[in-house]
């Protein structure tokens, strides 16, 4: 199983490059579905719309570099808005997206998942759960005789399943044999809802906040390699959702601090992870995230301290 949100570049200047790649990618639905775990979606009337009206006709033509951080962390806040972009690109993307397909892999396997997904979906009766702005049907720069046309297609349909799963609220991380898992939601520390303290407006408190959310960690002792693993894990996405967000009331000075800071914890979980990989002892690898845990609480509260 691959955990997407756990690759997500910590420098900035490789998101563009990487986003790119995830959208057209073969398994983009799995990644876009497990994206709506790890940021619960904001109602629809809240969604920014400027991504969709003045930087998906951007990034049609030149692709996702010429688009500011903060526009690329909304992207992945905002999953369904992602799908959409996937959905236009697919379609009608510029000859720039030629060659992230080139530099893609998978895509025969993709045009037959693609296939399979879309037969599914028109075979059901989702009207009541999916609503389609418009039609999804290939545009002329899908219908190139270069051969792009029929990878596309097979992007587009996966990017409809990707939809499909956002909206029913099922995450597939599973091998064939085995049953369909119901998304769990992350309800601890700074993977659940609120743990990024967004209802702070005082910079001190939103740091207090993000403290007492780390130390959440604690709540949930497990002893086997799996449910030390899984906590990591889920560490590690709260994490990344700290990392990709806008960083509650801090000046601009203190953002750059904590996505410092940011970047270092999230490589000391990825030893942590690594190191149970390898073969150590659970209780032992447990007994160093506390101690990495105990150093993110420090930080966060001394510098909390310092804003006073």
């Amino acid at each position: 199983m691959t955990l997407f949100a756990l690759t997500i570049p910590d420098d900035p200047a490789d998101l563009p490059g990487w986003l790119e790649d995830r959208l057209m990618a073969p398994d983009f639905a799995a990644f876009a579905a497990e994206l709506r775990a790890v940021f619960p979606g904001a109602p629809a009337s809240d969604v920014p719309r400027h991504l969709l009206d003045r930087w998906l006709p951007v990034a049609l033509t030149d692709g996702l570099d010429p688009l500011p951080p903060d526009v690329l962390s909304q992207l992945l806040q905002y999953p369904a808005v992602l799908a959409a972009f996937q959905e236009r690109i697919a379609t009608d993307g510029g000859e720039y997206w030629d060659d992230v397909l080139a530099r893609s892999t998978g895509l025969d396997q993709a045009f037959s998942e693609g296939k399979q997904a879309l037969a599914g979906i028109l075979a059901a009766d989702v009207s009541s759960i999916v609503k389609v702005s418009r039609p999804v049907v290939p545009s002329e720069a899908a219908k190139r005789s270069t051969g792009r046309g029929t990878k596309i297609w097979a992007a587009t349909a996966t990017g409809i399943a990707a939809c499909l799963a956002l909206a029913v609220g099922y995450l597939s991380f599973r091998e064939p044999d085995e049953p369909p898992i119901q998304k769990s939601q992350i309800a601890w520390g700074w993977g659940k809802p609120s743990g990024l303290a967004t209802d702070q407006t005082n910079p001190r408190d939103y740091l207090t906040k993000l403290a007492a959310n780390a130390e959440e960690w604690h709540q949930y002792r497990p002893t086997d390699v799996v449910g030390v693993g899984t906590r990591v894990a889920e560490l590690r996405i709260g994490c990344t959702r700290l990392m990709h967000s806008a960083y509650g009331p801090l000046a601009a000075a203190d953002k750059a601090w904590l996505l410092d800071h940011c970047r270092s914890w999230a490589k000391a979980l990825d030893a942590h992870q690594q190191s149970l990989d390898a073969g150590a002892d659970p209780q032992q690898v447990r007994a160093a995230v506390d101690e990495t845990i105990q150093s993110i609480v420090n930080t966060l509260r001394e510098k909390a301290a310092g804003l006073g």
